[in-house]
């Protein structure tokens, strides 16, 4: 296992460069991930890990019985490259996979311009556990961020993602007959609970103003959660009560 000690190697700036910079990630193909069990999860995955580098001698026998190179740096250098407090001592380099563009038949969520990167994360992990693909259309936050990456905890590697825009989206939903539901704030959206929403397409808007006019018009009809007290609901958890309907 080669030892690296200095910032300025190169191998140790391509892993800085990746973990601020979402054009350089997007130019290499590349991203960054932490974690002894994440990396576990992406070799289990199938997903391509071309780097680990650990701050501690660590035996994971794993990626090494892939033949992926394998690097020991300080604590000191690790904490520089990592994007957490307080690093757990692995950090490995992905392949970006190719993106996905085929959205199949049935159920699906749509997050549109939805920015929070802890949001997508977090949604992303629970369309996971309903086993539902994921369409981010519009400006959403960027799938392979460091921040949403961590906040998938490990759903990244598995969940069925899927990058369309508008056009795309209102195309492929026509050809799969897959109606289109709003959540929306508004007095026509009718009670989440009223509608029928299996194998239907749900969106869910930006965190400060909701989905977009043009969305609003290919959509068959907007659906609303009943609440009390609060004005409206997180992103995050306005999704997982979409998607809980979705699969009741």
């Amino acid at each position: 296992m080669e030892e690296i000690t200095s910032r300025d190697n190169p191998r140790i700036r391509r892993v800085c460069r990746l973990m601020d910079s979402k054009r350089t990630r997007e130019k290499e193909g590349l991203f960054c991930c932490e974690g002894e069990k994440l990396l576990g999860e992406a070799l289990a995955a199938g997903v391509e890990v071309v780097q680990v580098f650990l701050s501690r001698d660590l035996p994971l026998e794993q990626q090494r019985d892939r033949g992926v190179p394998t690097f020991l740096v300080p604590p000191s250098l690790m904490a520089q490259m990592s994007g957490v407090e307080s690093p757990q001592g692995v950090l490995f380099v992905c392949r970006i996979p190719a993106p996905r563009k085929d959205l199949p038949e049935g159920a699906c969520l749509v997050l549109e311009d939805v920015r929070d990167p802890g949001n997508v994360g977090t949604i992303l992990r629970t369309a996971e556990a309903f086993s539902l693909p994921v369409v981010l259309t519009g400006n959403c936050a960027e799938l392979y961020n460091p921040k949403v990456v961590r906040s998938t905890m490990g759903s990244v590697f598995r969940c069925k993602v899927f990058r369309l825009s508008r056009p795309e989206l209102w195309q492929a939903l026509e050809e799969r007959n897959i109606p289109l539901y709003a959540a929306a704030l508004s007095e026509s959206a009718q009670d989440i609970r009223q509608v029928d929403l299996k194998g239907a397409a749900v969106a869910i808007g930006n965190e400060a103003h909701g989905v977009s006019a043009e969305l609003l018009e290919h959509s068959r009809g907007q659906v609303i959660i009943p609440i009390q007290g609060a004005e409206s609901l997180n992103a995050g958890v306005a999704a997982a009560l979409c998607m809980w309907e979705m699969r009741r």
